[in-house]
């Protein structure tokens, strides 16, 4: 992967009009090659374009782009955008080249798939290098490739392309995400057990196939190739995270305004980021120390509602009804409504509560008793007025669900929503609290260590990259957790040396891609030796016989319908190395050869790999 390579390209299924989390890597891994390059080579970004606009709505619906050329050149302007105001790579920006694919939105499996074979809208004269972030997912299924009119890909012919390994002179496969783990969570229907190993079973499969090297970025992933992989944290943090303090040596105000809270949570709102265990941190916060640590909590989810009730109950007026911070005052009556409304609204919870442990006498431990004596008529009374009152509302949904909303106290923490997590640098946060473990490597525990803050963290496989640093507080338990929040919140952090701070940066990261994804010699010699390298090409083809197998009405079951004029070659403005008027590229997603022909070369294709072991 030298500087003299001819052409780079990064192929990705991130969304990248969000530009959050772990979408942004491969975009800045795109920029710091473009650095390193020289002029006369290419580095190429490859990204999707979700064709069905239903779809674009799920995943971006604040960026809802039109349909065809004029949405994908929205999308790419988005993303150019971003590169000059937030990383500051103009130069790298304007160099680099931005390819789309058409791409499927798939709700059930929460991911984004290839419509086509990536591989076959890339010259062989610019097939050089190629960094597949998940390759796993962007070859799962052996989607149609664009080819000449003349040669069908579903003729009975075998082909010696049989995708990246063949087609590139160096593949190296990025793994991500633990998709076994969650069809174990519950995430694909049917049984979790099954859908895992068959996910496992074939990630397995795409990867040996078509990856000359495989790089996880932690041990929390499942073995793939144990002769080709090997783990690396290959990501950097963005510049505006390592920079420098004001001169002045003040420190802005948390919001506009000084906050009681040292310590925060960013990240998806879910309980799966392990916030039950952050409660219960809490508790036994409470029981050591007399008070709970106040926390502000960034971020929106699917789960923020019930988890804002865990924090704060359904009882008390202090949070039966929290104000979440805005950045604009005026928009808080927009959110929370007028400050007489709040009162009234928390009044009635309060009521509500108080009715609710009267006809449920079985809750008095879990809550403070009331000092009221009422009778049940009294009471059955009262219910019917407040019924009345919330007339408009959902009842089920005030009613408490777990323990934590029968809390005798609400904890001190505010919910501040979604928030770039370079703009709480020069704040009075000098703790992040992250007790998630459902990473395969956290990308905002790197950016807080970064920022020069604590972070409590446990100790896990997923965390190891991080335990060298000073500020990584890890635990094993929550009396270790107490303790470690308690010793930072009274303690200041230990400030980034250069040596260190240089760690984090992109250029260190490039650094560690490089020595992680090259093969010597020596290497190469033994797996060539071993057989392992041609088995892995016979894997591809019977991989790409598969997939005629899927063709038709068994293919669009997985990807939906779609109309074929949404596909077409030169709508993308890939150069194909012929003019518009000759290029006869095509996609045939139905097998027009007869099935048993079909089958016969799967056949043959699986006999071939048995046969020449």
């Amino acid at each position: 992967m030298s500087d003299t390579s001819r052409s780079i390209h990064i192929v990705t299924t991130a969304s990248l009009p969000w530009l959050t989390g772990t979408a942004v890597n491969p975009l800045l891994r795109a920029l710091y090659f473009q650095q390193s390059r020289t002029h006369s080579a290419t580095v190429t970004l490859v990204i999707p374009w979700v064709v069905r606009k239903e779809e674009r709505k799920e995943i971006y619906p604040n960026d809802v782009f039109p349909d065809g050329k004029k949405g994908r050149k929205e999308q790419e302007a988005l993303v150019r955008k971003w590169i000059e105001e937030k990383a500051g790579m103009t130069q790298e920006g304007k160099l680099l080249r931005i390819q789309f694919y058409p791409a499927t939105y798939q709700k059930k499996l929460g991911s984004i798939l290839p419509l086509v074979d990536i591989c076959s809208m890339i010259r062989k004269e610019n097939a050089d290098i190629a960094i597949l972030e998940e390759p796993e997912h962007l070859t799962w299924f052996a989607m149609p490739s664009y080819t000449h009119g003349k040669v069908r890909p579903d003729d009975f012919l075998p082909t010696n392309d049989v995708g990246w390994s063949a087609k590139f002179n160096h593949v190296v496969g990025i793994i991500h995400t633990n998709y076994p783990a969650y069809a174990r969570a519950g995430v694909i229907r049917g049984s979790r057990t099954i859908a895992s190993n068959t996910i496992h079973a074939l990630s397995k499969l795409v990867c040996r196939s078509y990856c000359h090297k495989i790089i996880k970025l932690s041990d929390t992933l499942p073995v793939f190739a144990t002769y080709k992989e090997c783990v690396c944290n290959v990501h950097g943090v963005r510049s505006d995270f390592l920079e420098e303090a004001p001169s002045d040596g003040k420190m802005p105000l948390q919001n506009g305004k000084e906050g009681n809270a040292k310590s925060y949570f960013i990240g998806k709102i879910l309980w799966a980021k392990g916030f039950q265990f952050l409660l219960e941190c809490q508790e036994k916060y409470y029981e050591r120390y007399g008070e709970y640590f106040p926390i502000d909590v960034y971020g929106g989810g699917p789960d923020l509602e019930q988890i804002k009730r865990s924090f704060f109950g359904v009882r008390g007026t202090q949070g039966a009804v929290p104000k979440e911070k805005v950045a604009d005052p005026s928009e808080a009556k927009n959110k929370v409504g007028n400050d007489d409304e709040i009162i009234e609204n928390q009044h009635r919870y309060s009521q509500l509560s108080q009715i609710m442990l009267k006809s449920m006498p079985f809750l008095k431990d879990e809550v403070e008793e009331t000092e009221e004596s009422t009778s049940t008529l009294k009471t059955m009374k009262d219910s019917f007025q407040l019924v009345k009152k919330f007339q408009k509302e959902n009842l089920l949904e005030k009613v408490p669900k777990t323990k934590y909303e029968w809390r005798k106290k609400p904890l001190p923490a505010q919910f501040c929503g979604p928030k770039d997590h370079a703009a709480l640098k020069f704040t009075s946060y000098k703790l992040f609290v992250n007790p998630s473990v459902t990473e395969v490597l956290c990308t905002t525990s790197a950016e807080a260590l970064a920022m020069g803050k604590f972070v409590v963290m446990p100790k896990h496989p997923s965390n190891e990259f991080f335990y060298q640093f000073s500020n990584c507080l890890a635990y094993e338990n929550i009396d270790e957790f107490v303790k470690l929040v308690n010793f930072a919140l009274n303690n200041d952090p230990t400030p980034l040396s250069p040596e260190m701070a240089h760690v984090f940066t992109w250029e260190a990261a490039m650094d560690r891609l490089v020595g992680a994804a090259a093969i010597t010699e020596s290497e190469y010699a033994d797996l060539d030796k071993s057989g392992r390298l041609q088995r892995d090409k016979r894997k591809a083809w019977i991989h790409k016989e598969s997939g005629r197998m899927l063709r038709g009405d068994k293919l669009k079951s997985v990807v939906g319908e779609f109309h074929l004029e949404d596909l077409k070659l030169e709508d993308y403005e890939i150069d194909t190395g012929m003019t518009r008027e000759e290029d006869g590229y095509q996609l045939y997603f139905d097998n027009s050869n007869p099935k048993l022909l079909a089958l016969l070369s799967f056949i043959v294709a699986i006999l071939s790999y048995f046969a020449q072991r």
